[in-house]
């Protein structure tokens, strides 16, 4: 099958060969293939006739509904750029992804749309509400059109809607930073569809099977199974969010033959009461990402499933994975036939096998990763050095093209399926008058990757309460960024340069002292 150039060309292609095949279950609605080129057509046209040309942004900010579907995709039939924003993030990272962004339109749910107005004074020309309410507090000087009269105004409007070329930017889709603010990544319109047929060459998509997603659709994750769907049939079953209670019945009541997860889901998961029914599933594949060596097998026995572990990026999805046929405990997998890998040294020379060194990567086909980062040419470039795109992950390959994942050389922390920026927490915790300096770090979580530590040296007088700093830290970071641990210490390592030598502070860790929000709030 030849990949379209585009979602919105593979959804016109798919409404015209099945147009009556469900396509998209969410909020306890179905929608038809034609049904949903319907809204898309109609939300593009509709954005057009706001006066949205090509390349502007379109800001989304929502949870999985079916306005967030055709929102993401209508922007792109418009060929204007989608920007999803983390619907946890508020405070001053809101305010910077907002403004870095500049979108004309924002599209969202009230209560998001309320958080944007909360926090920052940057005014969209049009803000367009997701359902009946409009949002508390929204800004007078932006136009408001609830989504519902978006789509109105889209189906009396005329015109072609041109479909977009391959090379033309279709999303910013913003991923923690490590060393600075946020990065904004550009992906193709091309991206979607090739990342698809790159899942379609190992995985093996079938037209019947049904992709069961509960990460949101902010995350490339989610997108990518709407993504295969659109490109090779299928149904896509879309969660509002993941329950451990209530997993295994969704993916048996949507019969889902396929589902995304991370690591912490599967320990979630995993430690419940065995129960005689675990087995019967209608799931064939479980994609996976961080899996715990330690259960992996016992868990693909007790539920019938088999987990493919894979290794990618928001910049390019799919660049290592252990084919569905072979089990491979530790390892990421082996490169996927569409990416060129290297591991490198400090000076991008290639190490020998078995060496440890940075994994790099580059495609083979054309527009199927990230074309750089908005606003951010010197990073860009930087990324890209010597022609190979720089992971920061740090890898160990063996002779026969084994990986082993070791770490990360930049300064960031992985929990519960999120990239936190080390250096955002850090800022955010500065803020606080009684913080004198302070290093964020990830700490080993009892349910895999990673939980959030602050070291915090404090103001000479100041009386801070680790609870205090903690309620203080929610008010400006996303819920999974908030510290679950934090340490007062009387002073951080520094370098020669006085700069705080996060190397040492990771390598001390945390230790008894540490204050920990789960105990002293009652969380489990």
């Amino acid at each position: 099958m030849t990949l379209p150039d585009s979602l919105f060309a593979a959804l016109r292609r798919s409404a015209a060969e099945t147009p009556d095949t469900e396509f998209l279950r969410v909020s306890g609605q179905v929608f038809t293939y034609r049904e949903a080129l319907d809204r898309v057509e109609a939300t593009a046209r509709g954005l057009r006739a706001l006066g949205v040309e090509p390349g502007d942004r379109v800001g989304i900010m929502a949870g999985n509904c079916p306005e967030a579907v055709w929102a993401w995709l209508g922007a792109n039939a418009a060929r204007a750029i989608d920007v999803p924003f983390n619907a946890e993030v508020r405070g001053r990272l809101l305010d910077y992804l907002v403004k870095d962004a500049a979108p004309r339109v924002l599209i969202g749910s009230p209560d998001h749309l309320a958080a944007v107005a909360a926090t920052s004074d940057y005014d969209p020309e049009v803000v367009v509400p997701i359902g009946e309410r409009g949002p508390d507090g929204a800004r007078p000087r932006s136009r408001q059109v609830p989504f519902g009269e978006l789509l109105e105004l889209g189906r009396s409007s005329g015109g072609d809607l041109e479909p977009p070329g391959p090379n033309e930017i279709a999303t910013i889709m913003y991923t923690s930073g490590t060393t600075g603010p946020s990065k904004g990544v550009m992906l193709p319109q091309r991206y979607y569809p090739g990342q698809a047929g790159h899942g379609d060459n190992l995985f093996g998509f079938r037209p019947d099977d049904v992709y069961y997603l509960v990460q949101p659709l902010f995350h490339i994750d989610a997108r990518s199974y709407v993504s295969a769907c659109l490109c090779f049939g299928g149904v896509v079953a879309l969660g509002e969010r993941f329950s451990v209670r209530d997993f295994w019945n969704e993916v048996r009541e949507h019969g889902a033959t396929i589902f995304g997860t991370i690591g912490t889901m599967l320990w979630l998961l995993y430690k419940q009461q065995p129960r005689p029914d675990d087995a019967d599933l209608p799931a064939r594949i479980a994609v996976c990402s961080s899996t715990p060596r330690e259960i992996m097998l016992d868990f693909e026995k007790r539920f019938g499933i088999k987990i493919v572990e894979s290794y990618g990026m928001t910049e390019c999805l799919l660049i290592t994975a252990v084919p569905p046929e072979e089990t491979r405990l530790g390892s990421i997998g082996k490169p996927v036939a569409e990416i060129e890998v290297r591991v490198v040294d400090d000076h991008d020379v290639q190490v020998s096998a078995g060496e440890v060194g940075e994994l790099v990567y580059r495609p083979c086909d054309h527009f199927s990763m990230m074309q750089g980062y908005w606003n951010k040419p010197e990073e860009t470039v930087e990324a890209w050095r010597n022609l190979w795109f720089h992971t920061g992950d740090l890898v160990r390959q063996d002779e026969e093209g084994w990986i082993e994942y070791i770490g990360r050389k930049k300064d960031s922390i992985r929990r519960r399926g999120e990239n936190v920026s080390a250096w955002e927490v850090e800022q955010a915790a500065a803020a606080h008058p009684d913080v004198l300096e302070v290093a964020a770090i990830g700490v080993p979580s009892e349910v895999g990757e990673e939980d959030v530590a602050v070291l915090v040296v404090v103001a000479p007088g100041a009386d801070l309460e680790p609870g205090d700093l903690v309620e203080f830290l929610g008010e400006d970071l996303p819920r999974f960024a908030v510290p679950r641990y934090v340490e007062f210490v009387d002073r951080l390592p520094k370098t020669p340069s006085e700069r705080i030598e996060k190397r040492k502070v990771r390598e001390r860790g945390i230790t008894a002292a540490a204050w920990d929000a789960n105990v002293a709030l009652g969380r489990r």
